[in-house]
């Protein structure tokens, strides 16, 4: 019997120190979620030749993110590496500008969406353009001259915030969402020099003779319960890595 004990004492162990590890594999994660999202998609036409030359910089806050590991995910794709730019087919210009904790209510998809070149402002918000003035536009001016339509969404963000826009109409604002997202924001251009033959181009066919220019924002994003920037740094680095290494 001592025997039988001693074994059901060791399985009752084991089965705890399982139920233990997978309760701090489940129930203590840092992470939210993460992604990656872009300003909009860049498509690459497939050439002959294969040869690439980068130049990465990191003009942001946290110089811990690297995207050297560009160079060797490229590589493995069967891409060559040169140190001239004027002999390769791709040149990959790319920049980390900016990495911070986002402020309340900026989003990744909103940081993206306002394409390369544009200002960002502390904790993340992208700074508002001449043509992008909330409150105004033609509906409001039509609506100043006593004609047209009016703003529907305008009176349906007042109904949501409280502010009664259609009457005896109330809403609830969903509920806040737990967590911290840090972001780190990527411009990207890519010049394809045209230098070999475009696969799939009919017989006899010419290549353009100009290069071809496309650019793209991309925002790597982590959500956290509590901000960890050196836990975040190295998977916004590998959703960017990846991200431009995919374009190819």
């Amino acid at each position: 019997m001592s025997g039988l004990s001693n074994l059901l004492t060791l399985s009752v162990s084991r089965l705890t120190a399982i139920l233990f590890l997978l309760l701090l594999a489940t129930g203590c994660s840092n992470i939210i979620r993460s992604g990656l999202m872009n300003s909009n998609t860049i498509f690459l036409d497939p050439n002959t030749n294969r040869t690439v030359y980068t130049q990465l910089r990191n003009a942001s806050e946290n110089q811990q993110v690297t995207l050297n590991e560009l160079n060797a995910k490229l590589t493995a794709k069967g891409y060559q590496l040169v140190k001239d730019p004027e002999q390769a087919n791709y040149w990959i210009q790319a920049k980390v500008i900016y990495c911070h904790k986002a402020a309340e209510g900026v989003t990744p998809e909103s940081v993206a969406k306002a394409g390369v070149g544009a200002g960002i402002s502390s904790g993340g918000a992208t700074m508002a353009s001449a043509g992008d003035m909330s409150g105004g536009g033609m509906g409001a001016g039509m609506m100043g001259m006593g004609g047209g339509m009016p703003d529907m969404n305008a009176l349906m963000r007042q109904a949501m915030a409280g502010g009664g826009g259609f009457p005896g109409m109330q809403m609830q604002q969903a509920p806040k969402e737990d967590g911290i997202t840090y972001l780190c924001v990527t411009d990207v251009q890519i010049t394809d020099r045209k230098l070999g033959k475009t696969i799939g181009a009919p017989v006899g066919g010419q290549n353009a003779s100009s290069s071809k220019v496309q650019q793209m924002r991309m925002v790597g994003h982590v959500r956290q319960k509590d901000l960890d920037i050196p836990e975040a740094t190295p998977i916004i680095q590998d959703k960017v890595n990846t991200g431009i290494a995919g374009l190819f």
